[in-house]
């Protein structure tokens, strides 16, 4: 009885539980920053603490998620298509190129101090931060690929919660953000340091010009994708620091959060099918795992599309229970990004990266920031922040539609990698859901 109980840590739900550590965090963190300003500082400083966290959050993410991201996602099919030696060389020189990615970003984000001269000490310090920790992503994967599940859920227990720790205690002692980021300076140098230390253990340590061609051959049309992509996030965000008020922009960064197990269980699965998929074409056996993704992908949509149907109804007072007045119409903008639940459990780009074959990521990207660009300038002339969030549902929706066609292209049907009747049953019932929740 006791064995048929025990939990196992495995390829599938490791990862899972380790992105569920990861945002769970972020999102823990935006809780308790809203809480120790409401309660801690005056309503206009404490939003003001917000407002600057989270643009030192915008400036440094829209610098690497998309190199981050790329790098770290091409990572798993490519190693799983190596061979033990090449698996080796190439841990340590995609680090090496994380870590000239990691110099751009932090001489970039010093630079924005530049600009922002009321906060150029933060930036200057948070540039730091940005090139020391953001190389250390590579740990996570070397663990997963390692196949050492319960270091990755270790490792995130323990930098996730310092990460926590270091930023709030001194915020709720009254002390000032220039404080928590040198603190956050320190976990990252610590990071850092013990990066190399597993890279010892675990690579090569080697530098292969050849090697790291024939890698940024199969990112750079991942890494475009994501930078046009991804940027609608950044570029959104920076519309409302520009048109609007500091106090509209916490609003508008904490309404379009995500709740983490919709980012986690949609990228987990997306990172996890295109190594499986990758592995079983080298084989010759593509359809096995497009039906395992198809059946993972119908488990998914039982759970969530449910999940975010009560959501729309419970929101708002969430939002009023979690933060602070000055935070909680952040529901409005919130319901609209449940939206993206609809795109989101779709994943023509999971079999395209285990195929690797990323070359449509360009010109699909590129289309996506035009329509978000255009209807974000659109609709907010007349809806005001919340037309922001409709841009970018309608956007990534587009995103996917482009993909599914080129799938189609290259002879991999919608319905051998999705659950049809339950997507389209579960996306009109959201889409329902929604329309009545907006005139409760």
């Amino acid at each position: 009885m006791i064995n048929k109980l025990k939990f196992n840590l495995t390829k599938y739900n490791s990862l899972q539980i380790y992105q569920f550590l990861r945002y769970g965090s972020f999102f823990l963190i935006s809780i308790l920053l809203a809480k120790i300003a409401f309660y801690r500082f005056n309503p206009g400083y404490g939003t003001s603490i917000i407002s600057r966290y989270e643009l030192l959050m915008v400036v440094s993410s829209s610098l690497t998620f998309f190199w981050v991201s790329s790098i770290c996602n091409t990572l798993v099919p490519f190693f799983n298509a190596s061979n033990n030696d090449k698996q080796k060389r190439i841990l340590f020189n995609a680090f090496v190129l994380m870590v000239a990615f990691g110099l751009i970003a932090a001489i970039i984000t010093y630079s924005f101090g530049l600009y922002k001269k009321e906060d150029s000490y933060l930036f200057q310090m948070f540039a730091l931060v940005v090139f020391l920790n953001t190389p250390t992503f590579i740990v996570d994967y070397i663990f997963y690929l390692k196949g050492k599940y319960k270091s990755l859920i270790v490792w995130g227990i323990i930098t996730f919660t310092a990460h926590l720790l270091l930023l709030c205690v001194p915020l709720y002692f009254k002390q000032t953000l220039n404080l928590a980021v040198n603190l956050l300076v320190i976990l990252a140098l610590l990071k850092f340091n013990y990066t190399i230390i597993l890279l010892l253990k675990y690579s090569t340590i080697s530098i292969n010009t050849r090697l790291i061609q024939e890698f940024m051959i199969k990112v750079l049309p991942f890494m475009f994708s994501i930078l046009l992509g991804g940027s609608m996030e950044y570029i959104n965000a920076f519309i409302v620091e520009h048109s609007f008020t500091e106090t509209d922009f916490a609003v508008f960064r904490y309404g379009a959060k995500e709740l983490p197990i919709f980012l986690i269980m949609a990228n987990s699965l997306s990172n996890i099918y295109s190594g499986e998929i990758a592995n079983l074409n080298r084989d010759g056996n593509l359809n096995i795992g497009l039906k395992k993704l198809k059946n993972s992908s119908r488990k998914l949509i039982y759970w969530l599309f449910p999940l975010a149907i009560i959501l729309l109804f419970v929101s708002k007072y969430m939002y009023i229970w979690l933060y602070n007045n000055d935070l909680a119409e952040g529901y409005k903008i919130f319901n609209i990004s449940l939206l993206l639940i609809i795109s989101r459990l779709i994943f023509p780009q999971t079999v395209l990266t285990g195929l690797i074959k990323t070359r449509a990521f360009y010109l699909v990207s590129t289309n996506v920031l035009i329509v978000n660009v255009i209807l974000a300038i659109w609709f907010v002339q007349f809806m005001g922040i919340t037309g922001i969030a409709y841009a970018t549902v309608i956007s990534f929706l587009v995103e996917k539609i482009q993909l599914v066609i080129y799938c189609k292209i290259e002879g991999i049907r919608f319905k051998e990698y999705t659950p049809v009747v339950e997507y389209y049953i579960f996306s009109v019932l959201m889409i329902v859901a929604f329309i009545f929740s907006i005139n409760m």
